[in-house]
């Protein structure tokens, strides 16, 4: 099986999308964050209000689909076996290294934002962050041309937290179920 970008982050806290955003949408509707669109929107009715932080979790929840090694891109060059099979990969054009990765620990500070304005003034801004903390074992990255371009097998294990305008929404530890090859949307240039 081969996948581009793993699973998306939301997979990590939820089990399904339905979960996601029924949770997004009560931590922005509960949260501090609520009180400060309300008050942003001003006169407009509560049913109003109402539909603009739905409208707020769901676009919250769609954040998080981004891939899991989409998070992980910027943190490989700094890795001397990679960086190195990434000078043999540009010595020998079109020629494929395979780098054995024992074990890895990789950690991620996302923090995205949702935005919420009326009639194109900003009224109020809700702060996400996806903190996510990866042990990798056994993995083999897979570098051609000066890039690293897939990740094959090993074990991933994640312990995560997921907040929203400060208020935690999620927690979750365990192993995370990745296919057999991840590879990359595109290379990461490791040279």
């Amino acid at each position: 099986m081969t996948e581009t970008g793993g699973p998306s982050v939301r997979a990590l806290f939820f089990d399904s999308p339905g979960d996601a955003v029924a949770a997004m949408t009560k931590a922005v509707r509960s949260g501090a964050a609520a009180g400060e669109i309300r008050d942003g929107l001003g006169r407009m009715p509560a049913a109003g209000k109402d539909a603009v932080l739905a409208e707020v979790g769901k676009v919250a929840d769609g954040i998080l689909e981004m891939g899991v090694t989409d998070l992980l891109d910027e943190g490989w060059n700094r890795y001397t076996a990679l960086t190195d099979a990434a000078a043999k990969s540009l010595a020998n054009p079109g020629g494929r290294e395979l780098v054995e990765m024992a074990s890895h620990t990789a950690s991620v500070d996302y923090r995205p934002a949702v935005e919420v304005h009326l009639a194109d003034l900003p009224v109020a801004t809700v702060g996400m962050r996806a903190l996510l903390e990866f042990q990798l074992r056994g993995l083999v990255a897979v570098v051609a041309d000066g890039a690293l371009t897939a990740l094959r097998a090993g074990t991933w294990e994640c312990a995560g937290t997921l907040e929203l305008a400060g208020q935690q929404v999620a927690r979750r530890e365990g192993a995370v179920d990745m296919p057999a090859e991840i590879r990359f949307s595109r290379p990461i240039p490791l040279r």
